[in-house]
């Protein structure tokens, strides 16, 4: 065995390790520690991220041209349904821990959209009874689009679609009663004005409370969104009255009544704030979304007040010449 003596070990002083393994050892340290906090951040970042993207609100005009639809108003519900729950689906189904669920817009949207389908196909329903008897379709898709607090929505949404589809059906082969068109676009109108005059007071009362959050409170939200759902579903019932009655575009007055109320119904319905604002109107930076909305919403209930009066003054005998012109044209060399 040979003995090391101090002379050999002294060499050992001036041992040095490689710089390009320190450099090495370095950027793999910071890189594990980079990824490590990554990984946290992804994590924590992830659920609102998810959540902002599953906030999807269709405001789209419903295309029905060239459908087969016996009732237009029927189609427009039918495809509203069937848009919201193929589409980003129905966020009050969602259980507790899906992004959807941390929602607020979206499910006023939907609840709104719902509750104002409901009621039109109640007033369907209505329109079309016979003594005390009302159509059984109508009916059970009435009281279905209503919503049970507690229950899913879905099954009670594809359920009133079907009792829809079903009417429609019946009432194209003749077997189920179908409302007089004049009456049922004049019922249309005073629903709609009845709307705006409701989402009105309750807009009022959201933008004259003595503390305001901001920018905006839960309630503020889900009032704002209510009213555009409404006015969604109105404007597209509009547009859809027009389809069931396109001989009311050859008087002047009637016609420019349906312009006015389905712009102002399309302007309250198109309003799409990146943050809902119940802020001072003359404040430096924040806007009243609150305040915009009721604005268009008044000119919709005049709009939708004066269409009703002008659709109750138009005689039968109005749109029986006016058919009959027709016949005579088409019929001419």
């Amino acid at each position: 065995m040979t003995v090391l003596g101090s002379d050999h070990l002294v060499t050992f002083d001036y041992a040095e390790p490689s710089p390009i393994m320190l450099f090495a050892q370095r950027w793999w340290r910071r890189t594990v520690t980079l990824l490590k906090v990554g990984v946290v951040v992804g994590a924590v970042a992830a659920y609102p991220i998810m959540t902002v993207a599953s906030n999807r609100i269709d405001d789209s005009a419903i295309e029905i041209t060239g459908q087969n639809w016996t009732l237009p108003e029927v189609g427009v519900s039918i495809v509203k349904i069937a848009r919201e729950l193929e589409g980003a689906g129905w966020a009050g189904d969602r259980a507790n821990w899906h992004p959807q669920a941390r929602l607020t817009a979206m499910p006023a949207w939907q609840s709104a959209t719902a509750e104002a389908l409901s009621r039109h196909t109640g007033m369907l329903a209505d329109l079309t009874a016979q003594g005390e008897e009302v159509d059984s379709d109508l009916k059970a898709a009435a009281r279905l689009l209503s919503g049970v607090e507690g229950e899913d929505m879905r099954p009670r949404l594809t359920a009133a679609a079907e009792a829809l589809n079903r009417y429609d059906s019946r009432a194209g082969r003749g077997l189920a009663a179908t409302p007089d068109k004049l009456a049922k676009l004049q019922a249309q109108a005073v629903l709609f004005a009845d709307w705006a005059e409701a989402d009105r007071i309750d807009l009022s009362v959201q933008i004259n409370q003595d503390i305001v959050e901001w920018p905006a409170s839960r309630t503020d939200i889900e009032t704002f969104y209510g009213a555009k759902a409404r006015a969604h579903v109105a404007q597209q019932m509009l547009v859809a009255a027009r389809l069931s009655e396109p001989r009311l575009a050859r008087l002047p007055a009637v016609s420019a009544a349906f312009d006015r109320a389905e712009l102002a119904w399309g302007r309250a319905a198109q309003m799409k704030p990146l943050v809902v604002s119940n802020q001072s109107g003359d404040g430096p930076f924040m806007a009243n979304h609150l305040a915009s909305i009721g604005f268009h919403l008044g000119e919709a209930q005049d709009a939708s007040r004066n269409l009703a009066d002008l659709l109750g003054d138009v005689p039968e005998s109005a749109l029986e010449n006016i058919a009959g012109l027709e016949t005579r044209l088409a019929a001419a060399p």
